[in-house]
């Protein structure tokens, strides 16, 4: 998520540096146009994956069922991402028995209590041009909804645009305690053990948005 007025493709940033002067941070954020970005849920994917403190753990899938993107010129980037919490799945247990169990356990109120809250929102509040690690280019700060509770989080991300397009890439660090999701968590429960589950989950993301004409 990036922003300007102007449209170039011209060299920028001298990563070399820490830091971009002012008219190179713009001339990034210009890769992209004015206007409504929509995004497209079935070329964008969120990829969870969660562990045990141990080290073992499990992946799976939630669905991007909407989302947009305004940029405003120098006014800046805002835009949600609504999460169909109902459509996760589990990815690395192949006995589908032993699957929909789990899949109804992480659906069930000991974890993200679907029925009660279909969706989670991720609410973009702002965005920074950054020089970061493996190719990430800003950092992206918004309020994160689950089960009816928001808070602010932020992550490294790696945005480009063209072509009437955005696309987002990043991994975000979730920390469910701070959510009441409380099965298997330190931050209730003690003498745990070996049972105990990590109260942080990533969640991988790659969005595509289409600029609305």
């Amino acid at each position: 998520f990036f922003s300007s007025r102007r449209r170039h493709t011209r060299s920028l940033c001298d990563w070399s540096s820490d830091v971009c002067s002012s008219d190179l941070v713009a001339g990034v954020q210009a890769q992209l146009a004015d206007g409504k970005y929509i995004l497209d849920f079935n070329k964008s994917s969120i990829v969870w994956s969660a562990k045990k403190v141990t080290g073992s753990g499990h992946t799976g899938t939630v669905r991007v069922s909407s989302g947009v993107v305004y940029v405003k010129g120098n006014a800046g980037i805002t835009g949600k991402v609504k999460i169909d919490m109902n459509a996760m799945a589990v990815t690395d247990i192949t006995d589908a028995g032993t699957n929909a169990n789990f899949l109804n356990h992480l659906k069930s109120p000991d974890f993200f209590n679907t029925v009660a809250f279909p969706d989670a929102m991720f609410e973009v509040t702002s965005v920074q041009v950054v020089k970061g690690n493996n190719g990430t280019t800003h950092n992206v700060t918004g309020n994160m909804t689950i089960k009816g509770i928001t808070k602010q989080l932020s992550f490294p991300a790696k945005i480009t645009g063209g072509g009437n397009q955005i696309f987002v890439e990043g991994s975000v660090a979730v920390d469910r305690s701070q959510f009441d999701v409380k099965y298997g968590s330190t931050a209730f429960f003690d003498n745990l053990g070996d049972k105990a589950i990590d109260n942080i989950f990533t969640l991988n993301v790659k969005l595509v948005g289409d600029l609305k004409k």
